[in-house]
């Protein structure tokens, strides 16, 4: 195969006739890489896309200030910090979106103008030369047609000359006449064919410099520009792999990050906490005393018409009054559900159990301590210490000693004294081991403040001094006619 050598690159001798197809493979080669682009910016509106839910996910899973309590274990620890690392994922994410936008998509769009200035430039090179050779062709037809027409007068001049000096008839006069014209054409067909002859080496001459110089350099140059933008494309590829893997270090040690949370979750001590949390400080009911129905039967002659009986049926549950009258407190609502004091929890917290009770306050105590300081550190001018703000913290903490000295002094957690539905009298002596219950003598008389509620307790008040609970079966009950 025929090759010409331009520039140390072969040009194949069968592509210089293709000058329109190549130019067009050119145009789709530069709109390629302007494809490409728009590929690596959809590829960066989703990883931006992406990052932003990630951060939208964390925002959402963020505790609230409800479950802020709940954070204290081991499990809730670890998702927090899980979300903190996904929220550094997702700004690696950001990066990567950021670094190909501004290091290939800008970088491509000024190449595609290049590239398209470049090659407007080469193609109409091309076509100049294209234009000189097709006019040089031209010139050079023009020139043969002349020639051809110049030499078929010039013979068809000679023919008549010849004719004409042979006819005896004709004038000498129209002889030479005849003679003269034929000389006249005949140089005039040399000089046609002497202009065809010029023109036709200087069109030769054009077409070789054409095919062998000037068309195969605009080729080379279109290569050249091709070829550039194949490695463009090689090293762009090569880029958005690279940007991808630098973030891939920090992305690892977001995982390691979340592997590492997972293994401080400690579900024993999540147990413990809960625990600590729930713990009333209520000790377990003692164990229920036994009945002797027969010394029942016996005083049974005894009562009046008013007396109440001291089975579960001699309580008021199910009656009308019975709305009215307050949860139990202490140990005998320990296994009872809580879940009113859950949403209906006063600010002297007294309606939880002593252990809760106190950690509220002692919570409360810490609050109002950070508050003061924070108050004295924002105004060191304003002469306020520690010493004007000293009254609620005794209060507060007033509050707390009550709660040490709980099991001692059986101290109640109703804010008011209990109505008085009636009176009772003790058959038979008890003697009080369990928290909230109170001892007493056969034949001492109490004040009922709280109907047994199905556990085998009542609620006496010995005068205006002590009350606690005593086991309903030693009781003789005399009630109100309200009651």
């Amino acid at each position: 195969m025929c090759r010409i050598v331009i520039s140390s690159c072969d040009i194949d001798i069968y592509l210089l006739d293709q000058y329109d197809n190549l130019g067009a493979h050119t145009q789709r080669g530069i709109d390629f890489l302007d494809k490409y682009a728009q590929f690596i910016k959809d590829r960066c509106s989703i990883e931006g896309e992406y990052a932003s839910k990630l951060r939208r996910l964390v925002k959402n899973y963020q505790p609230k200030k409800k479950e802020e309590e709940d954070y204290q274990f081991s499990s809730c620890k670890a998702f927090l910090h899980m979300l903190n690392e996904v929220s550094d994922m997702a700004g690696q994410h950001e990066l990567i979106a950021e670094n190909m936008t501004t290091q290939i998509v800008k970088e491509i769009n000024n190449l595609v103008k290049e590239f398209k200035d470049e090659r407007k430039r080469h193609l109409h090179e091309g076509s100049k030369l294209h234009a000189q050779l097709q006019a040089s062709l031209a010139q050079l037809d023009k020139a043969k047609k002349a020639y051809e027409k110049a030499f078929r007068e010039a013979e068809k001049a000679q023919e008549n000359f010849t004719k004409a000096d042979a006819d005896l008839n004709l004038s000498r006069a129209e002889v030479e006449k005849a003679r003269t014209f034929s000389v006249m054409k005949n140089q005039t067909c040399e000089d046609c064919k002497t202009e065809y002859a010029n023109q036709l080496q200087k069109t030769n001459e054009l077409q070789r410099q054409h095919y062998s110089t000037t068309l195969p350099k605009v080729f080379q140059q279109l290569q050249d520009m091709d070829e550039r933008r194949i490695t463009f494309i090689q090293n762009f590829i090569k880029l958005s792999a690279d940007i991808q893997q630098h973030v891939f270090p920090i992305v690892n040690k977001c995982l390691d990050g979340i592997v590492k949370a997972s293994e401080t979750v400690d579900p024993k001590q999540d147990s413990r906490l809960v625990i600590e949390r729930f713990k009333s400080g209520f000790s377990p009911p003692e164990d229920y005393p036994f009945e002797d129905l027969s010394n029942i039967k016996n005083s049974e002659g005894n009562t009046s018409l008013h007396s109440v009986p001291s089975f579960k049926a001699e309580t008021i549950k199910g009656t009308i009054t019975a709305g009215k009258l307050k949860k139990r407190g202490g140990i005998f609502g320990i296994f009872s559900s809580n879940k009113h004091h859950i949403d209906e929890t006063k600010e002297d917290y007294s309606d939880l159990p002593p252990n809760q009770r106190k950690k509220k306050l002692t919570q409360k105590i810490e609050h109002i301590q950070n508050q003061i300081q924070q108050e004295t550190a924002a105004s060191p001018e304003s002469g306020i210490s520690t010493s004007h703000t000293s009254i609620p913290e005794v209060d507060v903490y007033a509050d707390e000693e009550e709660f040490d000295n709980i099991e001692e002094e059986n101290v109640d957690f109703e804010l008011e004294p209990l109505p008085v539905l009636g009176t009772a009298r003790a058959l038979y002596p008890f003697d009080a081991q369990s928290e909230g219950s109170i001892p007493m003598e056969e034949g001492e008389e109490f004040e009922v403040v709280e109907l047994d509620q199905g556990d085998g307790w009542t609620r006496v008040r010995r005068g205006d001094v002590q009350e606690g609970f005593v086991p309903t079966t030693y009781l003789q009950c005399f009630l109100y006619n309200n009651c």
